[in-house]
């Protein structure tokens, strides 16, 4: 079903401004354990941010300068072995559908890992209706992220972008 829409994740390969620095969002709100934030340069655009852990946080949001996009971003505090504009194949599994992509090393706010482009910000909205997320980095460990309260969360990304 993804696989058709999708076409498999797409990386940005220019450089881009970080995602989701703090230093240029407002925010628009918490739900379900995320929040929720305007990303002026997007468009505007909006997107969903999580601690995961003290070390570390995962971002999903749609960025709205021209035909709309999605994206994902995982950074970290301990050493990710990827540095800034470098490039990273990377597995996705939702619930057990796979897809291949490519992400962009990225460091904000003193934190390091990467982002990748979705072709289909549907595929981002359609991740509420999931359990988990799994990244499977080429030549790292996999990281599982439980997808609970997106459903919540996405409702506020879909008001956050119907205000912009």
């Amino acid at each position: 079903m993804y696989t058709k829409t999708v076409v498999g994740m797409i990386v940005a390969l220019a450089a881009w401004a970080a995602p989701a620095s703090a230093q240029d969002l407002k925010k628009f709100g918490t739900e379900a354990g995320w929040d929720i934030f305007i990303k002026p340069d997007m468009g505007p655009g909006c997107v969903i941010s999580k601690k995961l852990n003290s070390e570390a946080q995962f971002q999903m949001g749609i960025d709205a300068t021209a035909e709309k996009r999605g994206y994902m971003a995982l950074y970290t505090k301990a050493d990710a072995n990827v540095s800034a504009g470098d490039s990273l194949e990377v597995i996705f599994d939702v619930d057990g559908e796979k897809f291949s992509g490519a992400a962009t090393g990225q460091q904000i706010d003193g934190m390091k890992g990467a982002f990748v482009w979705v072709n289909n910000p549907e595929f981002i909205y359609d991740l509420a209706k999931k359990k988990n997320l799994t990244i499977s980095p080429a030549g790292r460990q996999p990281i599982v992220l439980p997808l609970t309260g997106t459903d919540a969360a996405f409702k506020s990304l879909r008001a956050c972008q119907e205000a912009q």
